[in-house]
């Protein structure tokens, strides 16, 4: 049996394979505190922006959620089809479709923030108290959609203030 590298062998750890290791830590978590039969994570999120705002169009929730397009359609039909979202034509758009919570989708909607809220702060639990706050900016930057939000911090600065640029003359 070969033994695993480590960063002192050299081997860097791979990011994206970290990150999915994150997901899927996340997710085992869920799944021990909301118990079986509970919305999974994607259900949650699902729900929450459909909540957010109301008669949505699939390609909004696709754009709130970062669910990619056919997950979406596929988990949207099931939880209509368990009678917690009903879908219908866009009025603006005959080729869309607006999504709305049921009043049993809001229910277990309002019945899962606990659980989904006792797992973010299980998670930030693991992290020492004065790092959770700049895991979560870093985090932010990290699923940023505009390059403006992930724009990296200047070398050398770690949370303080940015420095003014200065105006220069004929500008």
């Amino acid at each position: 049996m070969s033994r695993k590298p480590t960063p002192e062998d050299g081997a860097e750890p791979s990011i994206s394979r970290m990150l999915h290791r994150a997901v899927q830590a996340a997710a085992e978590l869920h799944a021990g505190i909301a118990g079986p039969g509970a919305l999974t994570p994607r259900q949650h999120a699902i729900l929450e922006a459909v909540a957010a705002e109301e008669g949505a169009t699939q390609s909004q929730l696709v754009a709130a959620t970062g669910v990619d397009r056919s997950t979406l359609a596929e988990l949207v039909a099931r939880l209509a089809e368990r009678g917690l979202l009903e879908r219908s034509r866009s009025t603006t758009d005959a080729r869309a479709k607006q999504v709305r919570l049921t009043e049993a989708g809001r229910e277990r909607l309002d019945a899962s923030r606990p659980a989904a809220a006792e797992v973010d702060q299980a998670l930030l639990a693991r992290l020492p108290k004065d790092k959770r706050a700049r895991f979560l900016k870093d985090l932010g930057r990290l699923i940023a959609v505009t390059p403006e939000a992930a724009e990296p911090e200047p070398a050398g600065k770690s949370g303080g203030k940015k420095k003014k640029k200065s105006k220069k003359s004929g500008a």
